[in-house]
């Protein structure tokens, strides 16, 4: 009898121990934690990652145009703390683009209510262009037809790559095929938002002002070969059929006025630089940044925060 019962109290044990196994496994399953994080992308064909927040200061490397970077803090300078390949330093907040992203590289953090496996999020391989203007086309060679072109900065999803450095990618619900030599290629979770500037309607006027960075600073120039401030506000203006008179001053005469709060992409933001009154003229893109032609940089982006502006600035006019 006490054999059998022994025998009865082995069985019992046996039969528990997968489930108490199974607790003791549970407790200790992990998930991924996700949260999000600022980040930054630079505007700049190169910026310098410096030692301190200061132009002055030693330059710890360049980070090339469209990488993105981990922000850490910002000073009252409009300098940001960052993280680039391992190194901490400072950049400029003139040419940098901030967004918030999925941030899934937190810690792993014991799961106290399930054994669930961990959490990943999708990840996704975009290309953002870097040429003026891209041509979409049917094919993968440079004599196909072209769908439709597509502007400097925006964000394509890549499909596929072949052996000629042509990628497959899908834009605007078009698919086709488009030079590698005028994308840079890089991975981003799926609920990441386009790196480009923010602007909320996405207008052609933004899209048109946005596809000239880099022409030149020429006086007097209203053309794609050099501009001057109002040349360029000018000429982006006409592409979309509004007709802007030449000068800066004469341009902040027009439309209506609108209080820095209230501004929306593809207002004019003016500055009294070197005469009072209107003497520079920019196009807001949102973000608190605006593009304009820089008489040292050309057509380039700023930071309506950035000292020299913030000290500068004149007011905005919303043109209908």
């Amino acid at each position: 009898m006490k054999k059998i019962f022994t025998l009865l109290v082995i069985v019992m044990c046996l039969l528990a121990s997968p489930r108490s196994l199974l607790a003791a496994t549970s407790g200790n399953s992990e998930t991924k934690s996700v949260g999000t994080k600022t980040v930054g992308i630079v505007t700049a064909s190169a910026l310098n990652l410096r030692q301190t927040d200061v132009s002055t200061s030693k330059v710890l490397t360049a980070i090339p145009k469209n990488t993105q970077v981990d922000v850490i803090s910002k000073n009252t300078s409009n300098w940001y703390n960052v993280k680039y390949n391992g190194q901490t330093g400072w950049v400029s907040g003139a040419y940098l683009i901030l967004k918030t992203v999925t941030d899934t590289s937190s810690e792993t953090t014991p799961s106290a209510i399930s054994g669930n496996d961990k959490t990943i999020s999708d990840t996704k391989t975009v290309g953002i262009v870097t040429a003026s203007a891209l041509n979409l086309r049917k094919t993968d060679a440079a004599t196909s037809a072209v769908l439709t072109t597509i502007p400097k900065n925006a964000q394509v999803e890549v499909i596929a790559k072949n052996t000629g450095n042509w990628y497959n990618v899908s834009y605007n619900g078009q698919t086709g095929w488009v030079s590698g030599l005028y994308l840079t290629v890089k991975t981003v979770t799926d609920t990441d938002s386009v790196p480009e500037v923010s602007r909320s309607d996405s207008s052609k006027l933004v899209d048109d002002a946005l596809s000239l960075l880099g022409v030149p600073y020429v006086f007097g120039g209203n053309s794609r070969s050099g501009f001057d401030c109002s040349g360029y506000t000018q000429y982006v203006f006409k592409g979309v059929g509004i007709s802007l008179p030449r000068t800066a001053e004469e341009q902040y005469k027009s439309g209506v006025s609108v209080s820095r709060e209230q501004l929306q992409a593809g207002d004019l933001v003016f500055f009294s630089t070197y005469a009072p009154g209107a003497s520079h003229v920019g196009i807001y893109i949102g973000g608190g940044k605006f593009i304009a032609a820089d008489s040292n940089k050309g057509i380039c982006i700023s930071n309506l925060d950035d000292p020299y502006y913030r000290s500068s600035y004149l007011g905005a006019r919303r043109i209908s």
